[in-house]
């Protein structure tokens, strides 16, 4: 994958799938609330509604999009940290980079004499590129997860494939009288295998107890036990939840969240399939041998049953695990009415929708945060993009499509037009990608320019010439500016690549060192011929020999630092150049943005009296 592509999956993907999480983690803590401030502690509840959770955290990114919008005030820190992110996204997704040259460093710059080895390695950590790195590790993981899922599907099969019916009426009796108590429309089929240790309930839509081979050495109670569990499953449709749930886990596999879910739900459907075998009147402490002797079968056995089933008992935790499974099933007193179970469930329904929807469509309302608030566009095929906005506007990410550079700024959200000219393939826009993609289709359908606007949640097209002038005439000093931003950008380039070749022609300054190899030598001498009491001559002796060789490391010293003093003249100059462009590119930046607001009154202000006047007709 190229690092285009990871860059898309970075901002488009990662940063939805961590809102999507959160929001799942939001959907979980009111559940968790709600059960609590019930004091609900009936197992078949709970079950329910961390299922209901689960179906809602797979179905949040759908949900999103749906669901209308419900702005929520969000705090000023919140907010600036919205906006930085959004700032940030430009960085890492932008396809083609367009930025004024004083704001980049040139590389060469970095290997500058004096750079402390601490700041190049500074440097050099800058350099990558984090949301890169995020994206690869999220693929491999979510790969890693999906490849296990499919493993232990195939394992699954082989072992149902490997497997053989059980006909004995013994058993086949027992399926179909737990069937009917269950209201189940069909009777699970029975089968044996020689690879696993524990009963095990395989299958979503033609589901199947595999039993142990040494099924017919149970006394009628453990079976009847063990029926009575694995036909609850199947009721509940259980195999199906399982999987669901680790595929949650695959997507969403950053957040612990995902992880604790899968785990407390399985945890949940072994409590009330216990339950189901206990009310169907399988005596306590039969059933509580019986799953005890699962668990040691399981300890000690070598079949086991991973991801593609529900087993009736679990390697993982397994001590921790039958010792609260057996004190539950010590303690139980009896079930909850069928009718009370019925009526709960419609309650805990009738709190989720709203909750749900709470939690689905709540956005931040603030302009600049919000990732699906209207932008301002500027469209060019086959041209260069145009230059950063001021800083008063944030800019999006830009996105593609065809042959066509969307380039958003930031603006207000209730005010989303499409102005498009028929001769030519450049449109200014205030809006979103689906406004862009709903305009582009219309291209298709009606030649010339025309208008497309939405208001009070209605479209509208307005094809009258004299309108469509007027509304250009407002956005034309903008691209007259761009024009000007543009240049200076060029620029700015062309003086970063000078800078860039005089670091390059910095790191190449060298200079002659003449051989002092006679000199240290005659040095070195004298000094091995003083002794503890040296005269005063033959100290300013060797004092004059090592000035002489200072000296001339001066000259050396002297030489490189002309050479690196005239270069770094030049870089000065390039530098106050750079600086003077900077300045003018704020000044036009901040034209820029009063512009934007006059042009902004003036078109919200033609759109409402096209609507007064008839001249904007509704989109048919």
């Amino acid at each position: 994958m190229t690092p285009i592509a990871f860059t898309y999956l970075s901002t488009s993907l990662l940063s939805p799938l961590a809102i999507t999480a959160v929001r799942a983690i939001a959907l979980a803590g009111a559940a968790g609330l709600g059960l609590a401030a019930f004091r609900m502690k009936t197992t078949s509840v709970r079950l329910f509604t961390w299922t209901v959770v689960l179906y809602a955290a797979l179905t949040m990114p759908l949900l999103e999009r749906m669901l209308p919008p419900l702005p929520v005030p969000t705090p000023a820190f919140l907010q600036y940290g919205a906006e930085q992110s959004a700032a940030n996204v430009v960085r890492v997704s932008q396809p083609i980079a367009v930025a004024p040259a004083n704001l980049t460093v040139p590389r060469k710059q970095e290997t500058l004499a004096g750079v402390s080895p601490a700041l190049s390695t500074r440097f050099a950590w800058s350099k990558i590129r984090w949301n890169i790195v995020a994206a690869e590790i999220y693929l491999v993981m979510a790969f890693f997860l999906l490849a296990r899922l499919f493993v232990g599907l195939a394992f699954g099969r082989r072992l149902r494939r490997a497997s053989q019916m059980i006909t004995d009426t013994r058993v086949t009796v027992r399926f179909a009288s737990r069937a009917q108590t269950a209201g189940l429309t069909f009777i699970p089929q029975a089968a044996e295998s020689e690879f696993i240790s524990v009963p095990v309930t395989m299958g979503v839509l033609r589901p199947v107890v595999l039993l142990p081979a040494t099924w017919r050495d149970w006394d009628d109670a453990k079976l009847d036990a063990v029926i009575a569990h694995e036909v609850s499953h199947i009721a509940r449709r259980d195999t199906l939840t399982q999987r669901l749930s680790f595929l949650h886990c695959t997507i969403f596999w950053f957040s612990p969240f995902a992880w604790w879910l899968h785990r407390h739900l399985a945890d949940l459907m072994e409590q009330a399939s216990d339950e189901a075998a206990l009310a169907c009147g399988v005596d306590r402490m039969v059933y509580a041998k019986t799953l005890l002797g699962f668990f040691e079968a399981l300890q000690t056995g070598s079949g086991r049953v991973w991801w593609q089933g529900v087993a009736m008992a679990t390697a993982g935790r397994a001590e921790r695990r039958a010792e609260q499974r057996v004190e539950r099933i010590l303690a139980w007193k009896g079930a909850v009415a069928i009718s009370l179970k019925r009526s709960m469930a419609v309650v805990a329904v009738a709190l989720a929708v709203p909750v749900v929807y709470l939690t689905a469509s709540t956005h931040p309302a603030s302009r600049k945060a919000d990732s699906q608030s209207s932008q301002r566009l500027e469209i060019a095929q086959n041209q260069t993009p145009p230059p950063l906005p001021p800083a008063s506007h944030a800019l999006r990410a830009p996105k593609k499509s065809s042959n066509h550079s969307f380039y958003s700024y930031n603006d207000d959200d209730a005010q989303r037009f499409v102005i498009v000219s028929g001769g030519s393939a450049s449109v200014t826009m205030s809006g979103t990608g689906d406004d862009w993609e709903r305009v582009d289709e219309l291209k298709e359908k009606m030649h010339g320019d025309f208008i497309w606007f939405r208001c009070d949640g209605k479209s509208y097209i307005i094809r009258d010439q004299a309108t469509i002038d007027r509304a250009k005439a407002f956005w034309a000093p903008q691209e007259e500016l761009g024009k000007k931003q543009e240049e200076l950008g060029k620029q700015q380039e062309a003086l970063g690549k000078q800078q860039e070749e005089l670091a390059a022609k910095m790191e190449q300054i060298h200079v002659k060192v003449p051989d002092m190899t006679k000199e240290l030598e005659k040095l070195q001498a004298t000094l091995k011929r003083l002794n503890s009491d040296a005269t005063m001559e033959q100290i300013g002796q060797i004092q004059s020999e090592i000035g002489e060789l200072q000296s001339k490391i001066g000259d050396i010293q002297s030489q490189a630092g002309d050479q690196q003093s005239k270069v770094g003249d030049e870089m000065g100059a390039l530098g106050e150049k750079q600086g003077k462009l900077g300045e003018q590119q704020g000044k036009l930046g901040r034209q820029q943005g009063e512009l934007a607001e006059r042009a902004e009154r003036q078109m919200k202000q033609l759109l409402d009296e096209s609507i007064a006047k008839g001249t904007a007709q509704l989109e048919q």
